[in-house]
């Protein structure tokens, strides 16, 4: 059940409260330099100067994982801007289109932000924890992203939360990795913030990642990133990981522990502002337990419901919000207990039906994604004349389809099968942290 306490909040920005406790500790460590409370603030400061007047009630920002672009985003949040960060991967057409729906009228990109046209800062708003500061988009299974709102007790309550299960500490040094259009991201910098510990800003992109890593002792990373470092030399200072994406491999949490790395995985999601529950990988396939200020069950049918304090209050369109739920929020996940912890079985938009047998496709990648040389393995439904719908593999990795298709049939049941193996299609491997299933649809009716 939910804790009944409340989750901790500031009376100030809490940068500007870390900036009064201890003005001269490091706030941010950047590739060649650091930043401390005071010199972070006299930089946001700056960067409201040069804001647009007046400020609109909503602002997008093209998200770059760098200082300017954080700066950007606390400097909106303090003159009262909702902030939606801005993948700048999205097509001009698609991010037009979006922006429209959504009600956004400006976008800002950081690094073209004029000199200040005033010599002092645009009035700022009071810090209010029950006033949205964030947007972040995600995807549905149909039409254009949504954008969910979050206010600052929903973020400092995700951080709080995770923190009564994985240390972090003021002396600690968490690396921005993930980018902050996304919600996974944008935890990163409210753990830090709540904390006042520091926060490292670096290109994390590929093999700078093991630079990158140097002096962070925390770090928020997905399966293979992991399997690369701890085949490489690991940086010293790194001792506790947050994975997420994939169920972790024994083999690769003993080897993460041995090299002194705690590892830990759990189930979050955009609308609970990132993670929900969490355990210390074990390399099983349930994902813990309901952290504090949240709470979880599954309906008659084994959905996933979910509540709590990280709850966002709404979806933002046309420049309303629009409530998410009077009570408990339907995941579309169905889930299922196993010894006190969560298993997420898969999407139930996700199952198909084939010959009349039920197929969740996450269940056959888990079971098939072992095979030698498969980096990732996705299972999708192709239209077929005699049984309706029938499954088909599309796999990263260097296989010959035909082996893998005789392997396969020894290892799930015949309804489960991929009928037919499809390479994976390389535009769509860097599209972001985790590929999009509705992307991939899309390009396999392409092919059909």
């Amino acid at each position: 059940m939910l804790n009944p306490s409340r989750p901790s909040t500031f009376k100030e920005w809490p940068w500007r409260h870390w900036q009064h406790l201890m003005p001269s500790q490091t706030a941010i460590f950047l590739d060649n330099t650091s930043k401390t409370w005071t010199e972070l603030c006299n930089d946001i400061a700056y960067v409201r100067a040069s804001l647009p007047s007046p400020v609109p009630r909503y602002l997008a920002i093209e998200s770059k994982n760098t200082y300017q672009t954080l700066i950007t985003m606390l400097a909106a949040w303090e003159v009262g801007a909702q902030t939606l960060m801005l993948n700048p991967a999205f097509r001009k057409e698609d991010q037009c289109a979006l922006l429209e729906n959504i009600g956004i009228s400006e976008l800002l990109v950081p690094d073209a932000l004029p000199a200040p046209s005033k010599q002092v800062p645009s009035a700022g708003v009071a810090f209010d924890s029950n006033r949205v500061v964030s947007l972040t988009l995600t995807s549905g299974s149909t039409g254009l992203p949504k954008a969910v709102a979050h206010t600052a007790r929903n973020h400092l309550a995700s951080a709080e939360g995770l923190f009564g299960l994985m240390p972090f500490e003021q002396t600690h040094c968490w690396l921005l990795s993930l980018p902050m259009f996304h919600v996974s991201g944008l935890a990163i910098v409210w753990r830090w913030l709540l904390k006042g510990a520091v926060l490292k800003v670096a290109n994390t992109q590929g093999d700078a990642l093991k630079t990158a890593l140097e002096g962070a002792t925390h770090a928020s990373l997905v399966p293979t990133q992991l399997q690369r470092l701890l085949d490489n030399e690991l940086p010293q200072s790194l001792h506790s990981v947050l994975l997420g994406g994939a169920v972790i491999p024994q083999e690769l949490v003993d080897r993460a522990e041995q090299a002194g790395i705690q590892c830990w995985c759990g189930y979050g999601m955009t609308e609970m502002a990132s993670t929900i529950t969490a355990k210390r990988a074990n390399g099983e396939f349930s994902v813990g337990k309901p952290m504090q200020y949240r709470e979880l069950m599954l309906s008659d049918n084994d959905e996933v419901l979910v509540r709590g304090e990280t709850l966002s209050p709404g979806y933002v369109q046309k420049g309303q919000l629009a409530p998410l739920t009077e009570d408990w929020f339907a995941t579309k996940d169905k889930g299922e207990w196993e010894n006190g912890e969560l298993k997420i079985l898969g999407r139930l938009d996700n199952m198909f039906i084939s010959g009349g047998e039920n197929v969740q496709p996450e269940s056959v990648e888990r079971a098939l994604d072992g095979y030698a040389g498969v980096r990732q393995l996705f299972i999708l439904p192709m239209i077929d004349a005699t049984w309706g719908q029938v499954p088909v593999a599309i796999i990263d990795g260097d296989i010959e389809p035909e082996a893998f298709l005789t392997w396969a049939k020894a290892s799930v049941p015949a309804y489960q099968c991929p009928k037919r193996v499809y390479s994976f299609p390389r535009s769509l491997l860097n599209g972001g942290i985790k590929v999009s299933r509705r992307a991939l649809m899309q390009w396999l009716e392409r092919q059909q």
